[in-house]
């Protein structure tokens, strides 16, 4: 049996998986040049809690700045393909006790167009990347600990594909 065109195939193959390497990124956040934000209104379900969406939107500009993620404008962000903004939910409930339960969402969203027969044309906002939390938390302090957890990840992928 030849074994030549074998090699020949398998050595075919690792030049143009190598040479796909080079460009190819399981990241959505490469050549992000910076996204916007909105802050869906809190759904909190208790009185012990003291978060507004004024300070959490707040709070987020602040990390994300501290982190170096470039904050666009609405007048970029209309320009911008995709228009990628950073989207955050809140949820907290009373559970029992003094105890609450909440789930923090961070997402990223792009406008994506469907494609659709006959001219028309639908553009959605999609989800390109995603981080959540569920837990317990008894104060504030814990619900922004666990944001911030958030925010470092998207943070530190966002500077890992977009260093120059």
């Amino acid at each position: 049996m030849n074994k030549r065109p074998t090699v020949a195939i398998l050595v075919f193959i690792c030049l143009c998986l190598s040479a796909l390497g080079g460009e190819y990124s399981e990241s959505v956040l490469v050549n992000l040049k910076g996204v916007g934000l909105e802050v869906k209104p809190l759904n909190i379900k208790s009185d012990n809690f003291d978060l507004k969406r004024e300070d959490v939107e707040a709070h987020i500009l602040e990390y994300l700045k501290a982190q170096e993620v470039r904050l666009l404008t609405d007048i970029e962000l209309d320009v911008m393909p995709g228009r990628p903004f950073l989207e955050t939910n809140i949820d907290l409930v009373h559970a029992q006790g003094p105890s609450h339960m909440y789930s923090i969402s961070l997402e990223l969203k792009e406008m994506a167009q469907l494609e659709r027969p006959r001219d028309s044309v639908v553009m959605v906002a999609v989800t390109t990347w995603e981080q959540k939390s569920i837990g317990i938390a008894n104060r504030s302090e814990t619900v922004y600990s666990i944001l911030d957890k958030l925010l470092q990840l998207f943070a530190m992928e966002f500077k890992e594909m977009n260093s120059n």
